[in-house]
């Protein structure tokens, strides 16, 4: 009886220590510059440069990235926002995203690589008519986030364009 509760009690344990919080995301938490590069390496290449804030939001529950950027060549503000929370039935993290220049939201599930730290994110369903989007965080260097983004029209083509190169510079 002793051993099935012991092995009860570490399989209880293990699991818990595997299970996942928001608070797995604290290294988003604070503000941030960021320079964000759109369609990098193409003709249609262009910047946008401003801060991010991230912090916890609704009781610790979620987290709330706010940004202001101005697109560099014309000078046009833009903000946009992530909310972001953990799902323990799907096993990931919920990041869905506002714009106040773009009609729709998105929503990404993010999936934490610890042992590689970074975060992929995969949109579930189609964003915008037939288009589907994936990204990878990089959070190895604590103080520098860099998040990468490709897009991809099924319906007419299978290719995986990059569409953004996002560098964050933690400034507080």
């Amino acid at each position: 009886m002793q051993k099935n509760v012991f092995i009860l009690a570490l399989v209880f344990s293990t699991n818990a220590s595997f299970s996942q919080s928001i608070k797995d995301l604290d290294f988003l938490i604070g503000t941030w510059e960021i320079v964000e590069t759109i369609y990098p390496g193409t003709e249609r290449e262009y910047q946008e440069k401003g801060t991010r804030t991230c912090a916890y939001y609704l009781n610790g529950s979620f987290i709330k990235c706010e940004s202001e950027t101005t697109v560099q060549k014309n000078g046009k503000k833009r903000y946009y926002s992530y909310v972001i929370n953990y799902d323990k039935r799907e096993d990931c993290f919920w990041a869905t995203n506002f714009a106040h220049d773009f009609p729709l939201h998105g929503q990404f599930k993010w999936f934490l690589d610890k042992e590689n730290q970074r975060i992929i994110a995969i949109t579930p369903k189609n964003v915008i008519e037939d288009r589907f989007f994936r990204a990878t965080i990089s959070y190895r260097d604590k103080n520098k986030l860099v998040w990468n983004g490709w897009a991809s029209v099924f319906k007419n083509d299978k290719e995986w364009v990059h569409i953004f190169n996002d560098v964050t510079t933690k400034l507080e």
